[in-house]
């Protein structure tokens, strides 16, 4: 079974080293797209994010993978940003999109499985409410057998009866 991530900080400063050994799920339980900061904040700084952020979910699920750059690194980064003369909001945006696409496939593959799964049980439990309609009709038979055989027993307890008392019928004393 895949284990999920979840993390509640956003202020965690967690670097990990195997970033593409596994993958990352928000709390709605869909795959948590690896993407980019590019706030003033923290330019370039990588993290995992709700699937479904712009949709307004209430998710909020958020871990850095990238530790905080240094005020160097970061300054660089901006003059570069400033020197490509786009605001970041549109660089964003691009780079959204493709993290986006890469969402929209993984949940696409996430749905997919869930179906399967769906259609599997739903297939399973088909089979199950047959072999309980096959059971129940079994036990019908099996007590209708145990009312045949106990009326048989009756007949022949009333059957003996009827011959022991012409038994002592034909004795005359």
């Amino acid at each position: 079974m895949e284990s999920k991530i979840l993390s509640s900080s956003s202020n965690s400063s967690h670097r990990s080293d195997r970033e593409g050994e596994r993958e990352h799920f928000c709390y709605c339980g869909l795959p948590s797209p690896r993407r980019t900061s590019w706030t003033r904040m923290n330019p370039g700084r990588r993290f995992y994010g709700c699937a479904r952020y712009r949709e307004g979910s209430k998710c909020k699920y958020f871990k850095w993978i990238d530790t905080k750059f240094s005020d160097r690194a970061t300054e660089v980064i901006l003059d570069l940003l400033d020197g490509r003369r786009q605001p970041p909001s549109t660089f964003v945006d691009d780079l959204d999109d493709v993290d986006s696409k890469q969402v929209e496939a993984s949940s696409a593959n996430y749905l997919k499985n869930e179906v399967s799964k769906q259609a599997e049980v739903s297939s399973v439990n088909h089979l199950l409410k047959n072999e309980v309609s096959r059971m129940k009709i079994e036990r019908k038979c099996y007590q209708m057998f145990i009312i045949v055989l106990f009326c048989y027993i009756a007949y022949l307890m009333i059957k003996c009866k009827a011959l022991e008392d012409k038994k002592k019928f034909l004795q005359l004393p």
